[in-house]
């Protein structure tokens, strides 16, 4: 199998470095193409309107100068690589990306970009402990013990979406996703001479606010030690009973 890694945090950072250890030492043959330096909550941020520049650093392997999702695109399109990955894996991401946060997500639409280039996509996060300390070792171990098992759940219209937290337990836990809340005040400088401001988002209490859908969600699932997984579709689903009732109004 040949994989090939990305993330959104840069290519030189332990996360992504660990877990391409991990794979070596199990037989995989594996890339890199990964960003240049941090693009963390680019979402699926694309460059279209300029070139992206790929930097060697060793055989087949990357720094690209776009976003996750350029990475990803330009690696599988533009022929950086001898062939077609098998798989791709992103991350392994410092920090949770569960729930609604896959929606600012570089690491997850790394892996929704690679779906949609018709290679399968896996997403690896990995949450410090109170000390901010990270078992990317642990982490990098489990995916590569279990690499058939996941990439046997990805597929043409969805990627896997897995969630470490701290000294996680070892027990995977197949989850839905919940929506997250977070109290983010902006706050505003003054007004300058020429009419402008700036806004920050400031640094005191954050909350986050779990609203329950169906079945457990991957924070319920993190927050109890569990591995969350998630098979996650790609393209966004529309609500059929809205849908319905647009027929009904415009018909």
């Amino acid at each position: 199998m040949t994989v090939m890694l990305v993330n959104d945090d840069g290519w030189d950072r332990p996360g992504i470095k660990t877990l391409e250890a991990a794979l070596v030492a199990a037989g995989v043959e594996t890339w890199v193409s990964a960003p240049s330096g941090n693009r963390s909550a680019q979402s699926h941020a694309m460059c279209l309107s300029g070139p992206v520049r790929m930097t060697c650093y060793g055989k087949n392997h990357y720094h690209c100068s776009g976003s996750p999702a350029d990475c990803v695109l330009y690696a599988l399109k533009g022929e950086v690589f001898p062939h077609l990955p098998d798989l791709v894996i992103s991350g392994i991401n410092h920090g949770y990306n569960c729930s609604s946060d896959i929606l600012y997500s570089g690491t997850c639409s790394a892996a929704a970009e690679a779906v949609l280039q018709g290679v399968k996509g896996i997403a690896v996060s990995h949450e410090a402990d109170s000390d901010g300390n990270y078992d990317f070792e642990a982490v990098a171990a489990f995916v590569a013990a279990n690499l058939d098992k996941l990439s046997s759940l990805a597929g043409p219209d969805v990627f896997v979406n897995l969630n470490f937290p701290p000294r996680f337990t070892g027990r995977v836990e197949a989850c839905t996703l919940g929506q997250l809340w977070y109290g983010d005040l902006p706050q505003r400088s003054e007004l300058s001479e020429d009419g402008s401001f700036t806004l920050r988002l400031g640094q005191g209490e954050v909350k986050r606010k779990l609203t329950s859908g169906e079945g457990r969600t991957d924070i319920e699932a993190v927050e109890e030690g569990s591995i969350a997984l998630s098979v996650v579709r790609v393209n966004p689903a529309v609500d059929e009973v809205a849908n319905t009732r647009a027929r009904e109004l415009f018909n």
